[in-house]
């Protein structure tokens, strides 16, 4: 993938001067914490909250691509309409992947996670009041239900984001995929852009808050599936067919680094 073909969302000002620490993240963190604080603040007394949402989520995104001094770049937008809802799907090995994914994607994102991200203090419940899902994986039942509220935000207008593993890989590999968000872009109708995000990883591992700055993260946007005509005796087609986009974007890009 030449610079040529990719779109240059975001460079940090200026370089940073360790090769790695745990500094970057601490950074990170304490000023996302301060923007979740701001955002409830706010939120509270602004009836319009997807579109306040929406601004510190902008804040948020940067944040972290300013503090790891690390630059943000896309291809693939143009399979993106805009107005246009949808359920992207990616691989999910760090948790710069988050950041990476709302700077890229053109319009208003939610993203669906582990519950137990709703527990952290200021920004849980700052991400609850900004609409995002979180899905209680050990209550199934629950889980159920929380997918009916994902269902609710893309008639919203709003598109959501699925890591369809599950949780992040420890490996690189893609593992296999769940089935609940696949049924939820089925039963809506909405096509599912499957993105690979390329170079997360070497930023900030998964398990860990060592960052490594001055690289680059590459979010790649795949033709969108459509669920259209998509029964649920063909969801592991679709399935496969998502899967199959995500490894083979990855594998031209290990081809062409």
């Amino acid at each position: 993938m030449t610079h040529e073909q990719r779109l240059l969302l975001f460079k940090p000002k200026k370089l940073a001067s360790l090769t790695k620490s745990s500094l970057y993240a601490v950074a990170m963190w304490g000023r996302s914490l301060v923007t979740a604080v701001r955002f409830l603040s706010k939120a509270v007394s602004d009836h319009n909250s997807v579109a306040v949402a929406d601004y510190y989520i902008d804040d948020f995104w940067k944040i972290h691509f300013e503090e790891s001094s690390t630059t943000l770049y896309a291809s693939g937008r143009e399979h993106i309409v805009r107005g246009e809802t949808y359920v992207y799907m990616s691989n999910h090995g760090s948790w710069m992947d988050i950041p990476a994914l709302f700077g890229a994607v053109p319009s208003s994102l939610r993203m669906i996670s582990k519950a137990g991200l709703m527990k952290v203090p200021f920004l849980g419940p700052a991400m609850e009041k900004a609409g995002f899902i979180a899905i209680d994986r050990q209550n199934r039942a629950r889980a159920i239900k929380q997918l009916e509220t994902a269902k609710e935000r893309l008639n919203q207008g709003i598109s959501i984001w699925i890591a369809p593993e599950g949780t992040r890989s420890r490996d690189g590999k893609l593992g296999p995929f769940k089935k609940g968000g696949f049924h939820v872009a089925r039963q809506l109708g909405l096509s599912i852009i499957p993105v690979y995000i390329e170079g997360a990883h070497e930023v900030m591992p998964a398990d860990s808050m060592v960052v490594y700055p001055n690289r680059v993260i590459t979010v790649h946007f795949c033709a969108p599936v459509s669920t259209v005509d998509v029964d649920r005796a063909h969801t592991d087609d679709l399935i496969a067919l998502v899967r199959k986009r995500i490894i083979s974007k990855q594998q031209e890009c290990e081809k062409n680094s």
